[in-house]
């Protein structure tokens, strides 16, 4: 078979698999009068879609059962309106039905395993573009992703656009002249900007990707503008989000309101590495109309901080706990501990993880490519060290990892 053609099979495959997961998911949540697997995160990123179709004030007061729905103080800048956007465009064109909007974050997931295909064969080969792609498109952990209400997905779509425009600038090339290539370092920028609406944390991997292309550039001053025009326009992307923030809290906020209470989620007495927001609930400073939003993050981000200066040697356990929590090959949450659960997930995350170590090892001489592709990984394991850690949020670095693995199983190691 031509590669076209099986590229195309295996794209027929991702999006088989992820139809069959959203409608089995969408019938057995049915039965058991749900909604939402993951009922917390994907009820705040649906209410925040219903508003966006209605054409509504763009802010969480909570759903019925949830403990903030009586809260004073509306969360205006909880949420980056990237994945809001995309269900309230669903919710607008194929009504308020949660099976609709699961196919739809099924074929973004294919979208992914193709954008796979495109950086394996970017970065490697052909073949090895298409074997990645193939692993994306059956792993278990991607296809159930998939069709979940969270932002994962999407994100690493997104993610995906920004490797794929950060290949030229960050290979090493000594023939090209000393002309920067702009239109390629705004292309990473706009991606790595929609990638940064979605998911915020991505925003502190931007200027990390230009050093990389600069410390790997033969023409150094040439990769140092490049990264420039890519930060320049990642800070016009936002200027929008931080206008509007400006507007509705009076400060300036480049991202959201929800990173002091996540921080000290990861960083306080009691702290496991697992997520546990009831201090927000026992707190009750929502419920307090006497503070405001703003006030409300600037306090967990103190009360965070006061916990790293007072407690250095419980934030290096948890550090250790929550890195370990992001790569454990298996689930931790307590509803998915059956032995097949934990079977189907850990045997390819555990194959994923030895054949992109064999990957980075034959391809030891040429650093750029396997660093590109590894870094969506080091960098969030890196930075779950500070948040809570957590399998899911591992799932967007898996897509370019598997390129890395492919990489292993298709090449051997060179001496």
């Amino acid at each position: 078979m031509s590669a076209r053609k099986i590229l195309l099979l295996v794209l027929l495959t991702a999006l088989t698999l992820r139809t069959i997961a959203a409608v089995v998911l969408t019938n057995r949540l049915k039965d058991q009068d749900r909604s939402f697997l993951i009922e917390g995160d994907a009820a705040g990123y649906w209410e925040l879609g219903e508003h966006i179709a209605a054409g509504e004030a763009y802010e969480l007061h909570g759903r019925p059962g949830d403990p903030l729905a009586a809260a004073s103080i509306p969360r205006q800048v909880t949420r980056m309106p990237g994945f809001p956007a995309l269900l309230g465009l669903v919710i607008r064109l194929g009504g308020d039905s949660l099976l609709v909007t699961r196919l739809v974050l099924g074929a973004v997931g294919t979208l992914g395993c193709y954008l796979v295909y495109l950086l394996g064969c970017r970065i490697f080969t052909a073949q090895i573009g298409l074997a990645a792609a193939a692993a994306c498109a059956i792993s278990p952990t991607l296809v159930g992703f998939s069709v979940l209400v969270l932002s994962e997905t999407l994100f690493a779509v997104l993610l995906l656009a920004c490797l794929l425009g950060s290949v030229s600038l960050v290979r090493p090339n000594p023939d090209l002249d000393h002309r920067p290539r702009l239109g390629i370092a705004a292309w990473t920028g706009v991606a790595g900007c929609a990638a940064v609406y979605v998911r915020p944390g991505w925003l502190a991997a931007l200027p990390l990707l230009g050093l990389l292309a600069i410390a790997l550039s033969e023409r150094r001053g040439r990769s140092a503008i490049e990264a420039a025009v890519l930060l320049l326009v990642v800070g016009l992307g936002l200027l929008p989000w931080a206008w509007r923030n400006l507007q509705v809290t009076s400060h300036p906020v480049l991202t959201t309101l929800w990173v002091g209470p996540t921080l000290y989620d990861g960083l306080r007495e009691g702290a496991t590495g697992e997520s546990d927001m009831q201090f927000i609930i026992d707190d009750g400073l929502f419920a307090d109309p006497q503070q405001t939003e703003f006030e409300i993050d600037r306090h967990y981000r103190l009360e965070a901080w006061k916990f790293v200066r007072t407690q250095p040697l419980s934030v290096g356990r948890l550090a250790l706990v929550k890195c370990w929590r992001y790569l454990k090959p298996w689930p931790s949450a307590p509803e998915f501990q059956h032995p097949w659960q934990i079977a189907v997930v850990a045997v390819p995350t555990l194959l994923l993880y030895l054949l992109a170590l064999r990957g980075a090892w034959a391809y030891r001489y040429e650093p750029w490519a396997w660093m590109l592709v590894a870094f969506p990984l080091l960098y969030f394991a890196a930075l779950h060290t500070v948040f809570v850690g957590s399998l899911r949020y591992r799932v967007p670095a898996e897509y370019p990892l598997w390129i890395l693995a492919a990489a292993g199983y298709l090449r051997r190691s060179t001496t």
